[in-house]
């Protein structure tokens, strides 16, 4: 088994405590429907996060995955599929405050692949970088066009 591990950055114009609390609240991104491409189902709170059943398709193949998202003491945060599509996949959530109103977020994606996956290593390295700009930027939206707000269930 090997990995395949993805990063990508983005700066959006919002205060960091704002940032880090959008990144868990997945209440919210069931409400709203954040990113076009993954339905969230079923989100319901745990200690320091939620836990939630993500739908995507991938070359028209749907892929289901149980999903918990904790956010750390520091405010950074880990999103890890427990079951399903992409068991053992995480994404590393980091935030970096860049002025009051600016704050930094880092995202790196790890994914275990083997088999045929992992021949298809360096299209899945491309698909994975394709969705992570995406996602960055339909939270940058989010947060900034649509002005999120923090809900009773994110704190």
């Amino acid at each position: 088994m090997s990995n395949i591990t993805v990063t990508g950055e983005k700066l959006i114009a919002r205060p960091i405590d704002v940032v880090q609390t959008q990144f868990v609240d997945f209440a919210h991104h069931e409400r709203t429907r954040v990113h076009r491409d993954l339905e969230v189902k079923d989100a319901r709170p745990v200690a320091n996060g939620f836990r939630f059943t993500g739908r995507r398709r991938v070359f028209g193949m749907l892929q289901v995955d149980e999903i918990e998202v904790l956010r750390h003491p520091d405010g950074n945060s880990t999103l890890r599929s427990l079951s399903g599509t992409n068991v053992g996949l995480t994404v590393e959530q980091t935030f970096e405050s860049r002025g009051p109103e600016s704050t930094l977020v880092r995202l790196e994606v790890n994914m275990p692949v083997s088999g045929f996956l992992a021949l298809l290593s360096p299209l899945v390295r491309v698909g994975i970088q394709r969705d992570l700009a995406i996602g960055l930027e339909e939270d940058r939206i989010d947060l900034e066009e649509r002005r999120y707000t923090k809900s009773e269930a994110a704190h």
